[in-house]
């Protein structure tokens, strides 16, 4: 190849890709915003297995990938799983959302480069599942919790099984705990299965 052709062709290679694997409520509140020294992409962290072929031959055109979370929790599961032998596709502790400010932020990966984050501080019930759960959550405690009083008023909690009620009241602790802050309890179980 032409040494010119070859240093036109490097000039428009991007640098870097980053591979937000957050859910998008997450992505919502808090992203990357567009650049030239970098390239990214949202791929949340269940989806990573149907793209992992594809973010290998983006290869061809960066220089290396970092995979990106809140905390680098998920990164390294992900990385681990399908990237474990590929040297340019990194985590990075400096580039986790967790490390990262709203506005300008240098940060220093093989080169020191600007990343600019932008998005919303507030809470949001973005994703929809976050609404139900939250929901759900409302109504099963309060279910449980109404029917224990009218049991324990009528004097029958010790004629009847309280397990199916005390079980009803963990599922819907569960339920809300997930619509306020954004986590999958049964997801973070069976993580190797789901991912």
């Amino acid at each position: 190849m032409c040494k010119g052709v070859k240093l036109i062709i490097n000039k428009y290679i991007m640098k870097y890709l980053f591979i937000d694997i957050r859910k998008s409520d997450e992505v919502y509140a808090k992203h990357f915003d567009q650049s030239r020294e970098y390239s990214f992409y949202n791929i949340p962290m269940n989806m990573i297995r149907f793209n992992a072929q594809t973010i290998i031959n983006h290869l061809d055109y960066v220089d290396e990938i970092y995979i990106v979370c809140q905390s680098a929790n998920r990164s390294h599961f992900i990385k681990n799983k399908y990237f474990n032998h590929y040297e340019r596709i990194k985590v990075s502790e400096k580039l986790q959302f967790s490390k990262l400010n709203y506005g300008l932020n240098k940060v220093s990966l093989t080169t020191d480069i600007e990343i600019n984050i932008v998005g919303s501080n507030s809470f949001n019930f973005y994703n929809v599942m976050r609404i139900i759960q939250t929901i759900l959550g409302v109504i099963m405690i309060s279910v449980g919790g109404y029917t224990y009083m009218q049991l324990r008023k009528a004097n029958l909690l010790k004629k009847m099984n309280s397990l199916p009620l005390i079980v009803l009241v963990l599922f819907g602790m569960m339920a809300l705990y997930n619509g306020l802050t954004s986590t999958c309890s049964i997801s973070i179980l069976l993580k190797d299965y789901l991912n």
